[in-house]
């Protein structure tokens, strides 16, 4: 094999495994919460990669009962990194004490989706595009329908979205979104 191609390999293999990972679009994530890596393995950066959590602006309001739109960023077809999928969990907090929000007790789960999050299909994709209902493509990113669960509280709350991939090291990634809960108890 000619250095030239074996040059040219290489690059091409190393392109594909710095593949863009995902972070959530809607609800819109707070600033600064959404990079697309996973966060530290020490814990260090949770939750939501050490965003400021308390000065977010606007936030998105979500009703008790109705349905809710999960969606992710493709990132114009760039973000391929889908690790074979995995497991996330969507959940919700309402501490308002910094050292508190590390606690992971902190945190309750809403809803769970077991397998196929972000995607069905077991590898990266080569483009990342939204899966079509009743297609049957699986080489797509998945958006979920989901409902805020009777009992959770109105108010001001923070929503976590976290992905534990299939393939690859085994990491944690977290995106989080300001929330406004309505429809709920006082």
């Amino acid at each position: 094999m000619s250095s030239t191609l074996l040059a040219t390999t290489i690059a091409f293999s190393l392109f594909s495994l710095t593949s863009a990972h995902f972070m959530i679009q809607n609800p819109a994530p707070i600033p600064g919460s959404a990079p697309k890596d996973p966060l530290a393995g020490s814990g260090s950066d949770f939750p939501c990669h050490s965003a400021d959590l308390f000065n977010v602006g606007s936030r998105t309001s979500m009703a008790v009962g109705p349905s809710q739109l999960l969606e992710f960023n493709l990132g114009s077809g760039a973000n391929t990194a889908v690790h074979g999928g995995g497991s996330c969990q969507l959940s919700l907090t309402y501490e308002k004490n910094p050292e508190k929000l590390k606690d992971p007790a902190s945190w309750k789960v809403i809803y769970s989706i077991v397998e196929g999050c972000p995607t069905n299909y077991w590898w990266n994709l080569d483009t990342a595009k939204r899966c079509v209902p009743g297609s049957g493509d699986i080489k797509c990113v998945n958006a979920f329908d989901f409902t805020i669960p009777p009992g959770v509280k109105n108010g001001d709350a923070i929503f976590a979205w976290t992905w534990f991939n299939n393939l690859g090291e085994r990491e944690m990634y977290m995106n989080c979104a300001a929330v406004s809960i309505t429809g709920g108890q006082d």
